[in-house]
C-alpha cells in the first residue's frame, strides 16, 4: 500500500503548536512502525522555510526522494475574497498532484487550516479517489462559535472545511472526546471514526535539573521562589482570566511562598491584558510571570522543577501539556472537561474550570497536601507510559490499511499521462464559478502547473490553454446567462 501523507499541519505556523508536534511525531513513529508500506509526504512549496527542517526530521527514515514538493500560486488564504479564485485552483492544483502520485490512501495532517495563510486543503475537489483520511484534532470552533467564529469571514472559512470533512473517508481522532464530539455534533458515522490517542515526546522525562541550569532559569525568568506552572496558547478555552483568579484567591501565605509562571506563544495584547487583570485582581508584579514561547529542554525544565503544573483549559482535543508534565514527575491537575480527564485519568486531580472557587481549593491542596501530591506524582509516572507514539502510530496503519482494504476494488493505480491530466485540471478550474481577476493569475497558475508536471506541456501551452478554457467559459456564462433572461422575458 502506498501512503500519501500530506504534511502541511507541520509547515504554516501550526508547526509551533500542538499540531505540528502532534503531525511530526505522529508521522516519525509511522515511519519507525511502518513494515510493510510505501510512505510518500507531500509538502506545500509556499513555505520553504519549513522544508529542509522536514528532510532534516525524516533523514534516515524516509529517502529524500520520497519527500514530493508541489507548487500552488501564492496568496491563497481565505481571509481575503480577492484570493478566491487562486484558492480554488490550488485545491485542484493540490489534488491533482496528490493523485498524480498514485497513491492507495491519502492522510491529511491538518484538514482546518489556510484561513490566514497560504495552506490548501479540499476533499473531492478535484477528484474522488484515492481514498482520504483526515486527523481530527477537535471542533473547538464548531462548539463555541461566539468565541472563536464571530467573524464572518472565519465561519465561511470554517463551513467549507466542515464541507470537506463530511467527505472523508475516515476520520483519526486524536482522543476519544474528540472522536464522540464528531459522531454527536457532526453526526459522523461511528464506524468511520478510529481514536489513535497521542502520547509525549521521548524528551518529556523526570530527571535532576543541574544547580546552574535551574540557577540560569531563575535568572532569565525572574524566578525567585517555588512556582506554579502553566504552558499553553492564549485563546478564551484556556482559560486564563479564571486561572489568575484562582491564583489570587489563595491564602496568602502560599502567594508569598510561590509564583504563578505562565508560558506559550501569545500576541502582546492578550499578554497586556493578563498583566493588567492580575495586577486588578491584587497580584504584585513578581507573582505572576508571563515567560512567552520556550522550546522543549526550557519546558523539560520547568515541568521537572515546578511544585504543581495546572491545566485549566475548559475544551482541548487532548491536553499534550498535562500528559508532557506527568511524564517529568510534576503534580499535575486540570480540568473536568473534555478529554482532559482521558489525558490525566485521575477524578481525584480534576476540578470545573468555570469555578474559579474549585480551582482554587484544589491548586491549594496540590501546594500543601503532601499525602495528595505523592500520590499524584505516582499515578501521572504510572499512567503516563498507557500512551505512546508507537501505539498511535500503529493505530493509525491499522486504519489506513482499513480504509485501503474498503476501497481496494475500486481504487486503480492511474496511468493517466500528466498532459492528460493537465487538461483535466484546466477543465475543472475553467469550470469554477467565479474567474481570474487578471492575465497574471492565470500566469501565475500556469507557472505552477508547470512546475508540477515538468514533463508535460510547456508553461506557455498551458498557459494558452487556460486563457482559452477561461474565456470559453466566461463567454458560455456569459450566453446562458443571456439565453435565461430571453426566456423569462
Amino acid at each position: 500500500m502506498r501512503i500519501v501523507i500530506d504534511l502541511q499541519g507541520a509547515q504554516n505556523s501550526s508547526r509551533f503548536r500542538g499540531i505540528g508536534r502532534y503531525t511530526a511525531a505522529l508521522t516519525k513513529s509511522i515511519l519507525q512502525n511502518n513494515a510493510n508500506h510505501e510512505i510518500i509526504i507531500a509538502l506545500n512549496g509556499a513555505f520553504p522555510d519549513s522544508i529542509a527542517p522536514i528532510y532534516s526530521m525524516f533523514e534516515g527514515l524516509l529517502p529524500k526522494e520520497n519527500i514530493r514538493i508541489w507548487a500552488s500560486p501564492k496568496s491563497v488564504s481565505h481571509c481575503n475574497k480577492k484570493n478566491d479564485w487562486r484558492r480554488q485552483a490550488a485545491e485542484i492544483l493540490r489534488e491533482a498532484f496528490l493523485l498524480n502520485l498514485n497513491p492507495d490512501v491519502v492522510l491529511i495532517s491538518s484538514l482546518f487550516e489556510g484561513a490566514g495563510d497560504d495552506v490548501v486543503t479540499s476533499i473531492d475537489k478535484f477528484t474522488d479517489t484515492p481514498p482520504t483520511a483526515v486527523i481530527l484534532y477537535d471542533l473547538i470552533p464548531f462548539l463555541n462559535q461566539a468565541d472563536y467564529l464571530a467573524n464572518t469571514v472565519l465561519q465561511q472559512w470554517y463551513d467549507e472545511k466542515l464541507t470537506y470533512l463530511s467527505k472523508t473517508d475516515m476520520c483519526l481522532a486524536i482522543s476519544e472526546s474528540s472522536r464522540q464530539e464528531a459522531i454527536n455534533h457532526l453526526q459522523f458515522p461511528a464506524e468511520r471514526i478510529v481514536n489513535i490517542s497521542a502520547a509525549c515526546d521521548e524528551v518529556f522525562y523526570k530527571r535532576t535539573i543541574p544547580v546552574d541550569v535551574r540557577n540560569t532559569l531563575h535568572e532569565r525568568w525572574h524566578i525567585t521562589r517555588p512556582f506554579v506552572f502553566y504552558s499553553g496558547a492564549s485563546d478564551p478555552r484556556k482559560n486564563h482570566i479564571r486561572l489568575i483568579d484562582a491564583y489570587a484567591n489563595l491564602p496568602i501565605n502560599i502567594r508569598n511562598t510561590h509564583q504563578l509562571i505562565i508560558a506559550g506563544m501569545m500576541p502582546p495584547d492578550h499578554i497586556e491584558t493578563f498583566k493588567k487583570h492580575a495586577q486588578a485582581v491584587g497580584l504584585a508584579a513578581n507573582e505572576m510571570l508571563i515567560i512567552g514561547h520556550i522550546d522543549d529542554e526550557t519546558m523539560v525544565n520547568l515541568y521537572n522543577l515546578c511544585q504543581c503544573f495546572i491545566f485549566p483549559s475548559w475544551h482541548e482535543g487532548f491536553g499534550l501539556p498535562a500528559l508532557e508534565a506527568m511524564a517529568c514527575g510534576a503534580v499535575v491537575i486540570g480540568s473536568n472537561a473534555s478529554s482532559v480527564p482521558e489525558v490525566i485519568g485521575n477524578p481525584e486531580a480534576l476540578f470545573d474550570p468555570l469555578d474559579t472557587t474549585a480551582i482554587t481549593a484544589k491548586l491549594e491542596q496540590a501546594l500543601t497536601d503532601q499525602a495528595y501530591r505523592q500520590r499524584l506524582i505516582v499515578h501521572g509516572e504510572t499512567h503516563c507510559k498507557t500512551f505512546s507514539w508507537h501505539a498511535t502510530a500503529n493505530k493509525a496503519i491499522a486504519a489506513l490499511e482499513q480504509l485501503h482494504e474498503e476501497h481496494k476494488g475500486s481504487v486503480t493505480q492511474s496511468e493517466t499521462t500528466q498532459s492528460a491530466l493537465i487538461k483535466s485540471i484546466i477543465a475543472a478550474i475553467a469550470a469554477l464559478p467565479i474567474k481570474p481577476l487578471n492575465s497574471k493569475a492565470l500566469s501565475d497558475l500556469a507557472l505552477a502547473i508547470h512546475n508540477n508536471f515538468p514533463d508535460a506541456d510547456s508553461q506557455q501551452d498551458i498557459l494558452n490553454k487556460l486563457r482559452k478554457s477561461v474565456k470559453f467559459s466566461m463567454l458560455s456564462n456569459a450566453f446562458d446567462s443571456i439565453s435565461g433572461y430571453i426566456k423569462r422575458w
